[in-house]
């Protein structure tokens, strides 16, 4: 995976290209850690600004997402900061990570941000490896720590070249509420840092959380 860098270049991270951004105002830098293999997908740079204060509406956090379409059924868990202001990637391929410095699934504005990886070298297909496949009325359920859970129809599905994410747009904490899925996708140029896209699926409310 190549090094991505928008204008303000201010975060790093390694997720399969995966890109994670808030247009929040405290400026942070990371670099973002995985154990799936970086011979296969590498490394892009990335710009946001998160703030753990972004809202200050309480929501409970997502702890798993089924998307039925492509037979996925998983834990979600919190991608965190470390000390080296490092972004901590679930060591399992398998599983999707929230970033909990945006907003949670289930809020009343913004949108929520879960991230997996297509592929590993060793670990092979990743959570996300089909994601490209999700089509406008594919339904995704996220399930909280409130044991709710959090029903949304998919709207849309983009290919986007990494150097041409539209950062502030996709984890912005403000505008109507709405699910953000985002991994891998489109070519994969080996000379060139791996995957060229990601594949970006927004997803809206379509139910209230049920008990």
């Amino acid at each position: 995976m190549q090094i991505l860098r928008n204008r303000a270049g201010i975060i790093w991270l390694v997720l399969l290209g995966v890109s994670l951004a808030a247009a929040v105002a405290i400026p942070l830098t990371l670099w973002a850690r995985s154990s799936a293999e970086p011979g296969s997908v590498g490394a892009r740079q990335l710009s946001a600004m998160p703030s753990p204060a972004a809202s200050s509406q309480f929501v409970p956090v997502p702890i798993g997402i089924v998307i039925p379409s492509l037979g996925v059924d998983t834990r979600v868990l919190p991608v965190a900061l470390d000390s080296a202001r490092a972004l901590d990637i679930p060591a399992d391929i398998r599983l999707a990570g929230w970033y909990e410095l945006g907003v949670a699934p289930g809020a009343d504005r913004g949108s929520a941000v879960i991230v997996g990886h297509r592929d590993g070298q060793d670990q092979g297909h990743g959570v996300f490896y089909e994601l490209g496949a999700l089509n406008p009325g594919d339904h995704v359920s996220v399930l909280n720590s409130a044991q709710q859970s959090l029903d949304y129809t998919v709207i849309a599905r983009e290919f986007i070249p990494k150097k041409r994410l539209p950062l502030a747009e996709l984890f912005a904490i403000d505008g109507s509420p709405r699910l953000t899925l985002v991994s891998c996708g489109g070519a994969y140029d080996s000379a060139n840092g791996g995957y060229q896209d990601n594949v970006v699926v927004t997803a809206v409310p379509t139910s209230n959380p049920e008990l």
